[in-house]
């Protein structure tokens, strides 16, 4: 620990400066700063210093909403799940217009396949913040787990209309518009990809499944090469090829 007044240097549990007996007044903020400049620093040491200040932290003030988000999150990372639930829940309970506290729940959930919970951790999230784009597709992806496919094309089009570049989308939209057989919008969202993502194997096949369900045998042969051009062992570009080619 350095002294803001001296410059010398003392050991971090010092209260006093040994040079010009500075109090150390060891706050809430200083702790967590130092937690999350741990925490980028990462690796073994840096996490368990994070966890440590964050720890130091929580000891002092027990319902800082930061405290118990940034423990949660490194809960997280280390794929602690029901911890990280239950630091979120606190962060929330003290702050719950936090939108970034519901969507990191709602992630949390997702893992642990509780999809419902996660589709309303994400959902709220949205609520709150209508520009925040990433709970929105995440929710999609939710609803698509759950065979819910008209409500994830709803959410990943919201995500569309927000940022027209935003490639993943186009991709888990495409294949959303393939399972309600809305082959041309399919198109059109995998041709957007591939646009955006030249070197992406898997929009050019599905891309070539598309243009192959509506009959439009010498786009999808060009799409489903390239796909093979790009990934030389995908089997399922193979055997439509296979097939086209009688």
């Amino acid at each position: 620990m350095i002294c803001e007044k001296c410059r010398t240097e003392n050991t971090e549990d010092s209260k006093y400066c040994k040079e010009c007996g500075q109090f150390f007044k060891k706050d809430v903020d200083s702790h967590i700063s130092k937690a999350l400049l741990f925490r980028r620093r990462g690796g073994g040491s840096g996490l368990g210093n994070a966890f440590i200040e964050l720890n130091n932290a929580l000891e002092l003030e027990p319902d800082n909403a930061e405290a118990n988000y940034y423990m949660g999150k490194l809960m997280y990372d280390d794929a602690f799940l029901e911890d990280a639930i239950a630091y979120y829940r606190k962060s929330i309970t003290i702050e719950p217009g936090w939108a970034d506290a519901h969507f990191a729940i709602g992630l949390a959930y997702y893992r642990l396949c509780r999809i419902d919970e996660a589709i309303d951790a994400f959902e709220k999230a949205v609520s709150l913040n209508p520009e925040y784009i990433i709970p929105c597709y995440y929710a999609g992806a939710a609803y698509y787990h759950k065979g819910d496919v008209d409500k994830a094309i709803d959410c990943y089009e919201k995500v569309i209309r927000k940022d027209p570049k935003f490639a993943l989308v186009y991709y888990h939209l495409g294949r959303a518009y393939i399972k309600k057989n809305l082959i041309d919008k399919s198109i059109d969202s995998l041709e957007k990809l591939v646009a955006i993502s030249p070197k992406d194997s898997d929009a050019f096949f599905h891309l070539g499944f598309s243009y192959w369900k509506k009959g439009e045998d010498e786009k999808a042969i060009w799409a489903l090469q390239k796909a093979l051009d790009l990934n030389p062992d995908d089997e399922n570009a193979k055997g439509i090829l296979k097939q086209l080619m009688r």
